[in-house]
C-alpha cells in the first residue's frame, strides 16, 4: 500500500511543532567556488557539450537587468538569461527587447534560451547561438535528444509548427499547443487543440501527434473538460472532468478510465499530469470556503494531500515524502514543511517570494527554491532551511536539481 501524507497547515499545528528559523543564511565570506555574481567574472560553462549532462547540482536561471534598469516599469534594457550552478553563475544570454520568462529553460544543466525578433527565432545553448528558426515562435515544446533539437512553436501569426533541427516537420494553420511535448523509442509525441462548434455548442477538438502523424483525437466527455494530456511509451493519458458520476475528475490511461474519488459538484483546479517515480498521477487543488485542498492523486487513490488555511503555492513530491511553502496574504513565504519538518521564518526575514512553481524542486531528499526578494535584490536560494545569497536586479525563473 501506497504511503498517503496528509498534513493540515492551519495555525495550531505549526505552533504545537517544533520550528527551525528559515534564517540560516550563509554569510557572504562563504566559499561558493571560482566568483559568484556582482565581481564581473563567473565560472567557465563547457558549451561545447550542449548535448550531454551537466555537473550534479541545483541549478537556476534568472532575468537579470543592468543595475539602472528599472525593469519593474518597463525598462527591459539589457535584459539577460543567467544560469547558477548552486550560487555561481555559470552561463548568460542576452534576451533582447521583450525578455520572456518562458523562453528560458534549463535542460540537463545547460541554460536553453531564445529570442524571437526580425521575423526569425534565434535559439541558444549557455549563451551560444545552436540554431536559427525562419520564422518568429514561442517553443511550447522543447527537447534534446542526442544531438537533435525539437522544437514546437506558437507561431505569432497563428497556428502552431512541429521542427526537427530547425525543419519544419508538421504545421498547422490554426490550434493552440496543449499539454506537454515528449520523445522516445516510440516517437515524439505533442497535441493542440482547435476550437470548433457544434451545432449552438463551441468545444475543443484535442488533436494527439506522432511527428507529423495524427494518432488520435479527443474531445471533452458531455459537459466536461480534458485539463492535459500526455504520451509515454506509446500509450495516451489524460486528466479530465466527466459530467457523469462518481467522480468528475478521472485518470484515462489509453481506454481504461479511472476516477479520482472528487465529488461531481467540487471546484478542482490545476489537474496537472506529473510523474511520481514512473507513474502518471494527477496534481492539482480544490477549494472550500477558507480551505485550499492541494493533491496528488493515483489510480490507487490519493498519494499526497495539504489542507490548508493559508497560502500554500504548490506541492512538490519526492516518493512518498511532501515538501511545500506556506505564505501570508501578501505572498510572502512565512514557513515550510519539508517532509513534516517545519522550518519557519523569523519577523525580520526577508520580503521572499517563490514566482512560480517551477522556481523549486525535491529530489533525492533535497528540496531547493529560488526565492525572489520583490522589495530590493537580495535573492536567496533556498536548500533545506538555509538561504545563500544570489543578489541581483531582476528575479529567479526555475530551479532544477540535477543528480
Amino acid at each position: 500500500m501506497r504511503r498517503i501524507v496528509i498534513s493540515l497547515a492551519v495555525a495550531a499545528a505549526f505552533l504545537s511543532c517544533a520550528k527551525i528559523p528559515l534564517i540560516d543564511i550563509v554569510p557572504r565570506s562563504f566559499v561558493r567556488g571560482p566568483r559568484t555574481y556582482g565581481g564581473g567574472q563567473r565560472a567557465a560553462a563547457d558549451s561545447s557539450a550542449w548535448n550531454t549532462p551537466a555537473g550534479k547540482g541545483i541549478y537556476i536561471a534568472a532575468l537579470r537587468f543592468p543595475e539602472w534598469a528599472s525593469w519593474k516599469d518597463g525598462d527591459f534594457r539589457g535584459a539577460e538569461a543567467v544560469l547558477f550552478r548552486d550560487s555561481v553563475e555559470v552561463a548568460a544570454c542576452p534576451m533582447g527587447a521583450l525578455p520572456d520568462p518562458d523562453r528560458i529553460r534549463i535542460i540537463d544543466g545547460h541554460l536553453w534560451t531564445d529570442v524571437a525578433s526580425n521575423g526569425e527565432t534565434a535559439v541558444y545553448c549557455d549563451g551560444r547561438h545552436r540554431l536559427t528558426l525562419p520564422e518568429e515562435e514561442l517553443l511550447k515544446g522543447f527537447l534534446i535528444e542526442n544531438d537533435t533539437i525539437h522544437t514546437l512553436g506558437q507561431r505569432s501569426g497563428g497556428g502552431l509548427c512541429y521542427r526537427v533541427n530547425g525543419e519544419e516537420v508538421f504545421s498547422s494553420g490554426a490550434g493552440t499547443v496543449f499539454g506537454q511535448m515528449e520523445t522516445g523509442p516510440g516517437g515524439t509525441h505533442f497535441a493542440y487543440g482547435i476550437t470548433i462548434r457544434k451545432g449552438d455548442a463551441v468545444t475543443t477538438e484535442y488533436h494527439i501527434m506522432n511527428g507529423a502523424d495524427e494518432i488520435a483525437v479527443v474531445t471533452p466527455n458531455g459537459g466536461g473538460a480534458i485539463y492535459d494530456i500526455r504520451v509515454r511509451d506509446g500509450t495516451v493519458y489524460r486528466s479530465e472532468r466527466r459530467a457523469e458520476p462518481p467522480s468528475s475528475l478521472c485518470l484515462v490511461i489509453g481506454d481504461s478510465v479511472h476516477s479520482l474519488g472528487i465529488a461531481a459538484g467540487e471546484e478542482i483546479h490545476q489537474c496537472k499530469l506529473i510523474d511520481i517515480e514512473g507513474e502518471m498521477m494527477v496534481k492539482g487543488y480544490s477549494l472550500f470556503g477558507t480551505l485550499i485542498r492541494h493533491w496528488i492523486r493515483s489510480t490507487e487513490g490519493i498519494r499526497h494531500q495539504v489542507i490548508s488555511t493559508r497560502g500554500v503555492p504548490d506541492i512538490y513530491a519526492d516518493g512518498g515524502r511532501l515538501a511545500y511553502f506556506i505564505t501570508g496574504s501578501d505572498g510572502r513565504i512565512t514557513m515550510a514543511d519539508i517532509g513534516g519538518e517545519i522550518v519557519s521564518a523569523r519577523e525580520d526575514s526577508l520580503f521572499l517570494k517563490i514566482r512560480s512553481s517551477a522556481c523549486a524542486d525535491f529530489r533525492s531528499g533535497t528540496f531547493a527554491a529560488a526565492l525572489s526578494d520583490t522589495s530590493g535584490r537580495k535573492h536567496r536560494l533556498f536548500r533545506d532551511g538555509r538561504l545563500i545569497p544570489i543578489d541581483f536586479n531582476g528575479y529567479f525563473t526555475s530551479l532544477k536539481i540535477i543528480e
